[in-house]
C-alpha cells in the first residue's frame, strides 16, 4: 500500500511539473499562429515549433549570413514565390511572428506534399529541395532511412534536432495538433 501511495504521489509531482518544464525548458511563444498556421497548411504545429526553435530560438529579428530572416528563417525570394506578394515587401514582413509562421507552414506544407515525408521535407527546408530531390534520386539518401545517411552534416544534425524538439513539444503541449496534421 505504502508503495502505491508513493507512486501515486510521484505522480502527482510530475503532473504539476511537466507544465513547468515545459515553460522552462521549452517555451512555446506564439503558440496561438502556429496552431492556426498548422491548421491553416496541414502541418503540426510541433513540427513548425520545434523548425522555429531550431532555426531562430523564437526571435522574430532573427537574420541568417545567407539573407533569411524571422522566427523561421524564409528567404525572402521563397516567401515572395509563395506568398505572390512582391519582393520588397518580404523582408520587413518577415520579422511579424504571425507571418513569418504562416509563411514558414505553407513552404513546410509544400516540401512535405512533394517528398511525402516529415523528415525529407525538413532535410530540403535546412538544404535546399533540389539538393534533396538528387540525394533521393542518386540513392544517397531517401525519406524513411536513418539521417546518418544524410550527407550534410549540417543538414543531418537540423533534422535530428527539429525530430527531438517535435517530439518534446508534443509531450509538453499534448493535444494541440489539428485532425489531420501530421
Amino acid at each position: 500500500m505504502r508503495r502505491r501511495q508513493l507512486w501515486l504521489a510521484g505522480m502527482a509531482i510530475c503532473a504539476l511539473l511537466v507544465p513547468w518544464l515545459g515553460n522552462v525548458f521549452y517555451p512555446w511563444p506564439y503558440q496561438t499562429s502556429f496552431l492556426s498556421a498548422g491548421r491553416t497548411y496541414g502541418v503540426s504545429p510541433y513540427l513548425l515549433a520545434a523548425v522555429a526553435r531550431a532555426e531562430s530560438r523564437f526571435d522574430p529579428t532573427a537574420h541568417s549570413q545567407r539573407g533569411a530572416i524571422g522566427m523561421l528563417q524564409i528567404l525572402p525570394q521563397t516567401a515572395a514565390y509563395l506568398t505572390k506578394q512582391p519582393l520588397a515587401d518580404q523582408a520587413q514582413a518577415l520579422l511579424r511572428p504571425s507571418y513569418s509562421i504562416a509563411v514558414g507552414a505553407e513552404y513546410l506544407s509544400l516540401l512535405r506534399r512533394e517528398f511525402h515525408s516529415d523528415s525529407a521535407a525538413v532535410a530540403a527546408y535546412n538544404g535546399g529541395d533540389a539538393t534533396v530531390r538528387e540525394w533521393i534520386s542518386q540513392g544517397i539518401w531517401r525519406p524513411g532511412e536513418s539521417t546518418r545517411k544524410i550527407p550534410y552534416p549540417e543538414t543531418a544534425a537540423f533534422v535530428e534536432r527539429v525530430r527531438r524538439y517535435a517530439r518534446w513539444y508534443e509531450f509538453l503541449y499534448p493535444g494541440r495538433a489539428a485532425p489531420g496534421a501530421h
